[in-house]
């Protein structure tokens, strides 16, 4: 078909198009320059035929396209395309520049080669562009004003301080919340150091300071401190490095904190108090259970007193007689000395269970414990020696006299010591003490105690040792009256009694008796 077409035809084609053609030869010398290259450049082909390519380009542009021509020649490749690369420019022949995009192909080789540019001029497709990326420009700029204008409202709106700091810590942002929490206004407060709203300072260290609130103690401007929760975050704008303060006053949270701790602390002590009144009301349900069960020992004793005082009276008469009867190296008299101790213990039992169930007596004088003590030791003596127990007693030399039933508490002293003779089968010591002390209130009372180097009570047997007709001694030696009658006198005194124990070391005995008479004698009425 090209073969059928003459020079002129393809000459009128050419011509007919609408974008610059231009051919130049292997020295770039422009051989081809159609009509629409003559509209786009200004000049008349006749102008620029035979004249170097250099004309139509800006002297900016001439010395490298030279070289880039040469170097497109040797190229394997047949067409380029120019613009999409690097931009291009033309030169009119008044001397302006337009933005142009150009096609080169090249034909033939060596000397003969020819290379043939479609220019198009796109200087209005590059206004459209500019004016497309300025109005790009225009919208993202007006969308990060109204972002912006957005976040200053949220800034402005937050009930919680918002504080923005520099790398300095200088404060670079101070919203309306944190002018109210400290009392200062933004102008005042821009510019200035942190240090000037919170003291202690902050770990501000790394890219996120802190992951969870901390409770710190913030300063208002007028020195008046203010409890804060502060969250914190780290970024870096331009390279420069902003922290990010979110500070809420939990002045109202602290108050509600300090008035709950404090009502658990009243729940707390509360719950002692109902803990110490329930070991109170224990103790007293205790001691009516005791009194119930003494009340019943009580009618018990009596009822045996009754019935066993007056078959014992006579027969301890008839074995009296028969032993008088008796010669001594008689066979008989032995097992009759028997009859008349069992008989005599038992006498002693009633004896015993009549004395725990007396009530109370009103012989009340004024006792010198010492001397009680003593005149008590002097009774046992022989029973005491027999048992080769040795006894120290020790008294304070400031010791007061109390008033108090004087029987009773020979009563007391008796069951003591012979329970303390009767713990050291082997001999042993026996101390009586004696000293000035007080009970609950800084009542005044006295001290006696009765330590004994016996076998000592097994802890667990401790709290039944004032349980009526409870002993730790061999049967038939002990009737577990005697610590039971003790703890009823001295009750009745307003006193305390109390046993501490080792095994293997011994046992003590501790009375504390009041020494004011209207703190005792009420019960011995």
């Amino acid at each position: 078909m090209l073969a059928r077409i003459t020079s002129d035809q393809l000459a009128e084609i050419l011509d007919i198009a609408e974008d610059g053609i231009v051919t130049v030869d292997a020295r770039q010398e422009i051989v081809l320059f159609n009509r629409g290259a003559a509209k786009l450049f200004g000049y008349a082909p006749d102008e620029v035929v035979g004249r170097p390519l250099d004309v139509l380009l800006p002297a900016r542009y001439r010395p490298p396209h030279r070289g880039q021509v040469d170097g497109f020649g040797r190229a394997a490749e047949h067409a380029r395309l120019m613009g999409e690369r690097r931009e291009v420019h033309g030169r009119r022949k008044d001397g302006t520049e337009f933005s142009a995009e150009v096609s080169i192909s090249k034909l033939g080789s060596g000397d003969g080669m020819l290379f043939t540019a479609i220019v198009r001029d796109v200087s209005v497709r590059k206004q459209y562009e500019a004016a497309q990326r300025e109005l790009a420009h225009l919208r993202a700029q007006a969308q990060l004003a109204a972002a912006e204008a957005r976040l200053d409202a949220v800034i402005r709106s937050a009930q919680d301080a918002i504080i923005t700091l520099d790398s300095d810590l200088r404060t670079t942002l101070f919203n309306p919340a944190a002018e109210r929490v400290f009392g200062c206004p933004a102008a005042e407060a821009t510019g200035t150091d942190l240090a000037r709203f919170l003291p202690g300072g902050l770990p501000l260290g790394g890219p996120v300071a802190a992951a969870a609130p901390l409770r710190i103690e913030g300063r208002r401007a007028d020195g008046t401190p203010v409890p804060l929760e502060v969250s914190m975050a780290r970024t870096e704008v331009g390279g420069e490095a902003v922290h990010t303060l979110i500070l809420r006053d939990v002045t109202g949270r602290v108050l509600v904190e300090g008035q709950l701790r404090e009502t658990a602390a009243q729940r707390e002590r509360a719950l002692v108090e109902l803990q110490a009144k329930s070991e109170e009301l224990r103790g007293t349900t205790q001691q009516l259970w005791q009194a119930a069960r003494l009340a019943g020992v009580g009618e018990l004793a009596a009822s045996i007193a009754h019935e066993l005082n007056n078959p014992l009276g006579t027969v301890s008469l008839r074995v009296e007689g028969l032993i008088a009867k008796t010669p001594p190296d008689d066979p008989r008299r032995k097992p009759l000395e028997i009859i008349e101790g069992e008989v005599e213990r038992m006498a002693n039992l009633v004896a015993n269970l009549l004395q725990f169930s007396r009530a109370g007596r009103d012989q009340v004088s004024t006792v010198d414990v010492c001397e009680e003590i003593t005149r008590t030791v002097d009774l046992v003596a022989h029973h005491l020696r027999k048992k080769r127990v040795k006894v120290d007693t020790q008294f304070a030399a400031d010791v007061p006299t109390i008033h108090a039933d004087r029987q009773q508490l020979r009563q007391v002293f008796l069951n003591l010591f012979t329970n303390a003779a009767d713990a050291m089968p082997d001999g042993g010591h026996l101390t009586p003490r004696v000293r000035p002390g007080t009970l609950p209130g800084g009542v005044a009372a006295i001290v006696v105690e009765v330590a004994d180097t016996g076998a000592g009570i097994p802890a667990d047997l401790l709290p039944r040792v004032f349980d009526p007709f409870f002993t730790t001694k061999e049967e038939g030696k002990g009737t577990g009256l005697g610590l039971a009658i003790c703890r009823r006198i001295v009750d009745q005194h307003r006193g305390r009694v109390e046993v501490e124990s080792l095994m293997g070391q011994g046992t003590t005995v501790r009375l504390v008796l009041p020494v004011r008479p209207d703190t005792n004698v009420a019960g011995l009425k």
